[in-house]
């Protein structure tokens, strides 16, 4: 069973070391977000990629979508600190997010499929909140050879193809994959 960081370390994944992380304006640059979109962090735990988001989205909206309520408290002070006043904070299910259909522009899944019990149901609900022509972007840990010395189990990882083969199983399109950072890899989709 995929294992959830606990909040305890939230301070660790606010400031990750620089091989367990990646520049968040590289994912940024590679997704077609605008300053006005309302977007969605799925996983966002105490706000890593969810400040740097809501400030570009200084014209829109952020909503950090996360499923342990003291997670989303440190990301709500952080934004404030921040006097960032486009975030809102969304406690949700596993696989059900309270939001509506067709809700969001773009939405980010950032180390969140990994730690997903069921990750295709969690996508096919990402998927559902995104308005026509909308995008989503999955980042996710290199698969590894042996025991990672950091990072989730091997065992835990998703590889690129089956994150690819999940989207298009729903009906989105590719836009672009790449690796991003020294342990991650990002693919990029359009509704």
């Amino acid at each position: 069973m995929p294992t959830k960081t606990p909040v305890a370390k939230a301070d660790t994944l606010i400031k990750p070391k620089l091989e367990e992380s990646y520049d968040p304006q590289s994912l940024i640059a590679l997704v077609p977000i605008h300053t006005d979109q309302t977007v969605a962090d799925v996983g966002s735990g105490p706000g890593w990629l969810s400040i740097p988001l809501a400030k570009y989205l200084y014209g829109g909206k952020l909503y950090a979508v996360d499923i342990q309520e003291g997670m989303l408290e440190k990301l709500a002070e952080r934004a404030a600190a921040f006097r960032m006043y486009n975030v809102e904070t969304v406690l949700s299910k596993e696989s059900t997010i309270p939001l509506d259909d067709e809700l969001l522009d773009g939405l980010v899944l950032s180390g969140t499929l990994n730690e997903a019990t069921r990750a295709k149901s969690l996508f096919k609900e990402s998927a559902r909140l995104l308005k026509p022509q909308g995008w989503l972007a999955v980042v996710e840990w290199l698969p590894a050879d042996g025991e990672p010395d950091f990072g989730p189990p091997a065992k835990q990882r998703i590889s690129m193809d089956s994150v690819v083969e999940m989207g298009l199983g729903l009906g989105l399109s590719r836009v672009r994959s790449r690796q991003i950072g020294p342990a991650h890899y990002v693919v990029v989709f359009k509704k």
